[in-house]
């Protein structure tokens, strides 16, 4: 199952309630918190991380300073009551913008495009340039069928999609860390049609 988050700024109370609701189904659970450095705190108050965590110690939520990540993989049967909890505490209700994203990628082609040209150059190794070209259009080509793996009933297509992205993302690091955004999108697109895939289908039905 792909990784999917969302935006928002960690919330002890929204990590217990969540807590206390999928332990009415499921009381193998544990809860974990960590301070933002990531050392184990029993302490609410101290706490800028929390983990919930299956009974094979697997997390299927998480929630750090800046988002909350899902992992309906891990949740089983816990699924269902674990999106309509976040149903009920608005997420997904905000559209998700691509611009951050498409904006970081091109910032990617960019520097590898320009920076690299004027590397090889410079350095007598021009016969390099059409590798990092390549490099790039890997990166370009696994963001693209990451996206298409984001699709209802694709999911098969992620790991190609990874491997396809490594296979640019490697040798270009760090500056192929400006993707992660666009990754992040994609998940959060996810995520919000998955919670309102019931409003849709409605909308669809009545158009």
């Amino acid at each position: 199952m792909l990784p999917l988050s969302f935006k928002r700024a960690f919330d002890i109370e929204f990590v217990n309630a969540l807590y206390e609701r999928l332990q009415h189904h499921d009381d193998s659970l544990t809860l974990i918190l960590r301070t933002k450095s990531g050392r184990v705190v029993t302490a609410p108050s101290k706490a800028g991380m929390g983990e919930i965590r299956n009974a094979n110690n697997k997390p299927l939520f998480g929630m750090n300073p800046k988002e909350g990540i899902v992992n309906l993989k891990q949740a089983g049967e816990l699924q269902a009551p674990l999106l309509d909890f976040l149903k009920e505490r608005g997420v997904g209700q905000e559209e998700v913008s691509y611009d951050l994203g498409i904006i970081c990628t091109v910032i990617y082609v960019a520097l590898i495009a320009g920076v690299g040209l004027f590397y090889t150059s410079n350095n007598n190794i021009e016969f390099l340039y059409p590798y990092l070209l390549a490099c790039v259009a890997f990166t370009l080509s696994g963001l693209g069928l990451m996206s298409y793996a984001y699709r209802p009933g694709q999911e098969k297509w992620f790991i190609p999609s990874m491997l396809v992205l490594a296979i640019g993302a490697l040798p270009t690091s760090p500056s192929s860390l400006l993707a992660l955004p666009m990754i992040k999108t994609f998940g959060r697109a996810k995520l919000r049609r998955l919670l309102n895939q019931d409003s849709e289908a409605a909308k669809t039905s009545h158009g």
